[in-house]
């Protein structure tokens, strides 16, 4: 049985990725590479890719429209910049090739990785279980269609737990640290000698490449950049956090910030609650990954990543109704809802992802087990069905293809670009329809969370 879960689960990967392709929105492949590369080009023109410089060398990348303002803000780790120097030295198809493989790699490292966390003995049927919940876990999509450097850093975090080497659990912080929200769940970690002085390594590593970049006070001024990107950005539809969802609701921009702090408060508080209540390492590092959507200031769609050690952990290690919690939450995150909203075009793409996460989910569990979870699986059903129904009434605009002629003032610096473009975009606008869709893909991480809580410990075999 678990074999023909398995069959029908890629089968539905084939079809969502051969024959189910939503239609194709303009730009070049790799979007988020982009910024990377353009990043790395600048710097090496010995220019300030955080400015406004780097949409010289964006507007040069075959499918970019340079007769309007599309620049796309660089916001990484200056510890990050030598890196895309090096990537920048190649043309951009070339060096996106490059990049896709150094994926590819960080997908199969993640699954390899995430597993030995949570099973001590891992077969080849539990591989290619979770290899297709991967690949049907929108977040995870989404990275890979973005070129995002949240799969290599995540895959790096994990690693970090897991790894016996002090080592190569150094040089996976390091990678890990160049994606905050991927690294944030380090802290359930902290304390243990191995992987805190490994921590600290990589930290040192880290300041160290920034300051080769940016000079030794490099925190200071990544610290005003992130905070002015912050401000342009924190309301806008593409955020999946509290405070963006309750202004999508109608909620004030003070009040949704007053109720983001609130949401982070106890996220913060749960965490305590699951570290003294979870001994596993990995568990905990699951744990508190799900919950960082709830804390972190930018949390984009494929930022939900962070989940899916979480879905792994609990479809290798959950039993009875906690099972079905879990079933539910993966489901929710696996989901990318906004993009219902967003491609229309791409609801069936969607179904078909959802449908191969929940059945490697129930392959990964025992086959007792199995007939219990399709109430969870029926519910989230209906909620696609609701989902896509708001998505095809009240769609949402994709950037930038929603910008027309838009133009910024020649003296505003990147994040007031970036804020006119979410603006001029309409990506500002509060739509409770948008809000309900984000709030499900947090309600999942919470479940998530949640399941592991309330479960701490089980067998660990897969």
């Amino acid at each position: 049985m678990r074999r023909w879960l398995l069959g029908v689960a890629f089968a539905a990967i084939a079809g969502a990725v051969f024959f189910a392709r939503p239609a194709a929105t303009p730009g070049p492949r790799l979007r988020d590479f982009e910024a990377y590369w353009s990043a790395g080009a600048t710097w090496n023109a010995g220019d300030n890719p955080y400015g406004r410089a780097i949409w010289n060398t964006e507007r040069t990348v075959d499918g970019v429209t340079p007769s309007r303002d599309e620049l796309l803000p660089f916001v990484g780790p200056p510890p990050t910049v030598p890196v895309w120097s090096l990537f920048a030295r190649l043309p951009y198809d070339r060096a996106a090739l490059l990049w896709i493989a150094v994926l590819v790699a960080a997908l199969l490292a993640m699954v390899t990785t995430t597993l030995r966390g949570s099973a001590l003995t891992v077969k080849l049927s539990a591989f290619a279980a979770a290899l297709a919940l991967a690949i049907g876990f929108g977040p995870l999509t989404s990275d890979l269609a973005l070129g995002q450097i949240a799969l290599p850093a995540f895959a790096g975090a994990a690693l970090v737990v897991v790894a016996r080497s002090r080592w190569l659990a150094a040089i996976a912080a390091c990678v890990a640290f160049a994606q905050p929200n991927a690294s944030a769940g380090l802290f359930s970690v902290l304390g243990r000698n191995r992987a805190t002085l490994a921590i600290v390594l990589g930290l040192v590593a880290t300041y160290a490449l920034g300051a080769f970049a940016l000079g030794w006070s490099w925190p200071l001024a990544y610290a005003k950049v992130l905070a002015a990107h912050a401000g342009a950005e924190r309301l806008s539809a593409i955020q999946i956090t509290p405070a963006a969802i309750a202004y999508g609701f109608g909620a004030s921009p003070p009040a949704a910030a007053w109720l983001g702090l609130a949401g982070a408060v106890v996220a913060v508080a749960t965490a305590v609650l699951i570290a003294t209540r979870v001994r596993e390492g990995f568990a905990r590092f699951a744990a508190f990954s799900a919950l960082v959507p709830f804390v972190a200031g930018f949390v984009h769609e494929h930022d939900l990543l962070v989940a899916y050690g979480a879905a792994v952990w609990c479809a290798l290690r959950t039993h009875g109704t906690t099972r079905a919690v879990a079933l539910a939450g993966t489901l929710l995150v696996a989901v990318d809802w906004l993009g219902l909203a967003q491609r229309p075009t791409g609801i069936v793409q969607s179904a078909l992802l959802a449908l191969a996460a929940l059945l490697a989910f129930i392959a990964l569990g025992e086959a007792r087990e199995w007939r219990a979870q399709w109430i969870a699986a029926a519910a989230v059903a209906l909620l696609f069905a609701m989902g896509a129904f708001i998505g095809a009434h009240h769609p949402a605009p994709v950037w930038p293809d929603a910008l027309a002629g838009f133009r910024a003032a020649p003296a505003a610096s990147a994040a007031q670009v970036w804020l006119e473009e979410q603006r001029a975009g309409g990506l500002l606008a509060a739509v409770p329809a948008w809000a309900l869709l984000r709030a499900l893909s947090l309600a999942g991480c919470a479940l998530l969370a949640y399941a592991i809580c309330r479960r701490p410990t089980s067998d660990r075999t897969a």
